[in-house]
């Protein structure tokens, strides 16, 4: 019993034994730790994407869901690949609510009439609504018109089109509605800039309809490079989260393997122990007993080394997995990160006006479903009014665009800075801004505007030493229970008009 339970000489065996079951429980944690890590580096990129399209928001809704359970990969791939799909489905739905093409069909039957079957037949999807916007509508133009042979030159388009019983003053209008309503990415603003300024000073249609179908059709291009490098971007997301997913089953199976093998080290040396223990207390003779009891440490220092040399192998072989995964989680940490940068860019050029820097109708229309929810819950008072700068096509027309612009940034800032921080402030567009005031009445709401009104009245500036005065005109209305999709809006936008006939430099409540 001496040399079994010496307490001068403690089993070194045993100690090495319960270091190897901490290690491993270092090991379980850590490979917990990368993990998580994956999860939430995929809920974060999850999270930076929600809200740029309702239509993608349950997929991203059902992946965090995914990840809330633990790292499955293959479902995880099932609904990476369902919402690539879903990406690449974006550009074919379709606009409901597309503009009037009557007048552009009638400008292309006159001079074009070789080709009536083909544009009867593109007119056709377009009042089917084949088409997905206006964009695609002015592409299928363009590439008829590109494939007709043997046309003779338009010389004088504007000296036909006086011939033609076609408004040209309402087909420029009709252009400029359509760029508007165009989604216009930051590179082409300049482009698009030129165009309105042009469609404003009622140019020659001649050229200004060129222009617009060669700039929606580079638009078109490079919304097509967008969707491609996000499908792209997810692709190669979708092969890393399999081989993580492959990677980390790996490091578990490893994990499990050494557990079990430990679990039946443990039950040998035990069942060893209980042997010598009962040979030392049923023997006689002490040498047979210390050949008994040497066989038996012998075969149990065995049996720790090839433990140990296989617990070495697997570390080794775990190290240099989780090691690959570390590495592998860094970079698409790195990548979601930029992706998340990319998207919030995108965003915010796509809800805000370039020149003004003010949210556009986008980030209104967005706003006011907030507001009028929040309304409809608290039944606190909410007010929508309306801004049209006053003789602004004067300005433009006398002083120059340069002018124009620095006027709807002036009127912007004063906007801005005159209103509380809860309150909401857009450029709706053209010379046009909107003010949401929650919590406001319409007495409360006037008050505002017609200070604001005294403010821009008594604010000028000065272009090529030339002084410009300002004015500025508002309809204002509040929400009531009967209102119902925009009849609010257009309350406030008839009080605006009432505003506009009486003199303008006013405000007008309805």
């Amino acid at each position: 019993m001496g040399i079994l339970g010496n307490k001068n000489n403690p089993d070194k065996w045993k100690d090495k034994y319960f270091d190897l079951l901490d290690d491993n429980e270092v090991l379980d944690k850590s490979h917990k730790t990368k993990e998580d890590l994956l999860c939430k580096t995929i809920i974060r990129l999850s999270l930076a994407t929600t809200g740029l399209n309702k239509q993608l928001d349950p997929h991203l809704l059902r992946i965090r869901k995914q990840l809330k359970k633990g790292l499955k990969s293959e479902q995880l791939k099932l609904e990476l690949e369902r919402f690539s799909n879903a990406i690449l489905r974006l550009e074919e739905t379709v606009d409901n609510s597309l503009p009037d093409a009557t007048l552009l069909f009638e400008f292309i039957f006159h001079h074009f009439p070789e080709q009536k079957k083909d544009i009867q037949h593109i007119e056709a999807n377009y009042e089917k609504k084949k088409y997905a916007n206006s964009q695609y509508l002015v592409i299928a133009i363009n590439d008829l018109i590109d494939n007709i042979q043997h046309i003779e030159p338009i010389t004088d388009l504007s000296a036909t089109l006086g011939c033609l019983p076609i408004d040209t003053e309402l087909l420029n209008n009709k252009l400029q509605h359509l760029l508007e309503d165009t989604e216009i990415p930051a590179q082409f603003e300049p482009q698009a800039a030129e165009l309105r300024a042009k469609l404003i000073n009622n140019a020659p249609v001649s050229s200004v309809l060129d222009e617009t179908i060669s700039l929606l059709f580079q638009i078109k291009k490079h919304l097509q490079a967008e969707h491609l490098e996000m499908a792209i971007f997810l692709e190669q997301l979708t092969d890393q989260l399999t081989t993580l997913g492959v990677t980390a089953s790996g490091v578990k199976s490893i994990t499990e393997s050494s557990a079990t093998k430990r679990n039946l080290l443990d039950e040998s040396v035990s069942s060893q122990m209980l042997e010598l223990r009962s040979n030392s207390n049923s023997a006689t003779q002490l040498e047979p007993l210390k050949r008994l009891i040497n066989s038996r440490l012998e075969n149990i220092a065995e049996q720790i080394k090839k433990q140990r040399t296989l617990e070495e192998l697997e570390r080794k072989k775990t190290s240099q997995e989780l090691n690959l995964l570390t590495t592998k989680i860094t970079a698409m940490e790195q990548e979601s990160s930029q992706l998340a940068n990319k998207l919030k860019s995108a965003h915010e050029k796509a809800t805000h006006d370039p020149l003004t820097n003010l949210p556009n109708r986008l980030a209104f229309d967005d706003r006011y479903s907030i507001e009028v929810a929040r309304w409809k819950r608290y039944k606190s008072p909410l007010s929508i009014l309306i801004w049209d700068i006053d003789l602004f096509k004067h300005i433009n027309d006398s002083f120059g665009h340069k002018a124009g612009d620095k006027t709807l940034i002036l009127i912007a800032k004063l906007l801005s800075k005159h209103c509380r921080e809860t309150d909401f402030v857009s450029r709706f567009g053209g010379e046009e801004f909107t003010m949401l005031l929650s919590n406001t009445n319409t007495k409360q709401a006037l008050e505002t505007a017609n200070n604001i009104r005294e403010i821009i009245e008594k604010t000028a500036f000065n272009s090529n030493g030339k002084k410009i005065s300002i004015t500025i005109s508002c309809g204002i209305t509040e929400l009531t229970k009967s209102d119902k999709g925009d009849s609010a809006f257009n309350r406030a936008d008839k009080a605006l008009y009432i505003a506009k006939n009486n003199g303008r430099n006013q405000c007008s409540v309805l």
